[in-house]
This record gives structure tokens, sequence and C-alpha cells, in this order.
């Protein structure tokens, strides 16, 4: 399966490939700083709006899996607009 993880120009290949089920649970989770890696990848650690992309992506996560996973695409379809 041939799935495309561009958004705009940032690829987002290289933090979804990281993510593994842990445990008993069957959703992947990033073995890491999901956060700092979001936003350094989005060049966005600096920027006053990152912080804040992050959280409401988190928000709307929180509504169905809150995953890493949809964290992640949630966070890549909020900074497209900004």
């Amino acid at each position: 399966m041939n799935v495309n993880y561009q958004v705009g120009s940032i690829d987002w290949s290289p933090i979804i490939q990281r993510m593994e089920p842990l445990g008993n649970c069957h959703l992947p989770t990033y073995p890491g700083d999901l956060k700092t890696v979001l936003l350094n990848h989005a060049s966005l650690a600096q920027h006053s709006q990152g912080e804040k992309a992050y959280q409401m992506a988190r928000e709307i996560a929180r509504l169905t899996t809150f995953s890493d996973a949809e964290i992640t695409y949630w966070f890549s379809r909020i900074i497209e607009l900004m």
C-alpha cells in the first residue's frame, strides 16, 4: 500500500514510520517526545503559534482515538492553514 504522508511541502512519513503499537494498545505510538518532534519537523519550535497548533491537534484527536498518529494528522492539517 502506497500512502502519501505529505501535506503541503512537509513530508510527515519520517515521523509516521517510527510509530509502533505498544503493549496491549493497537494504536501506533511515537517512541519519544511527539510534541517536540512535530514542532521541529514543521520548523515551528520558535513560532508563537506552534504550541497552540499542537494543543488544538490534541484536543481534536481527543474526540476519537487520541493516538499519536491522529495528533500528527490533525497537526499537519492545522499548520497547513498557518
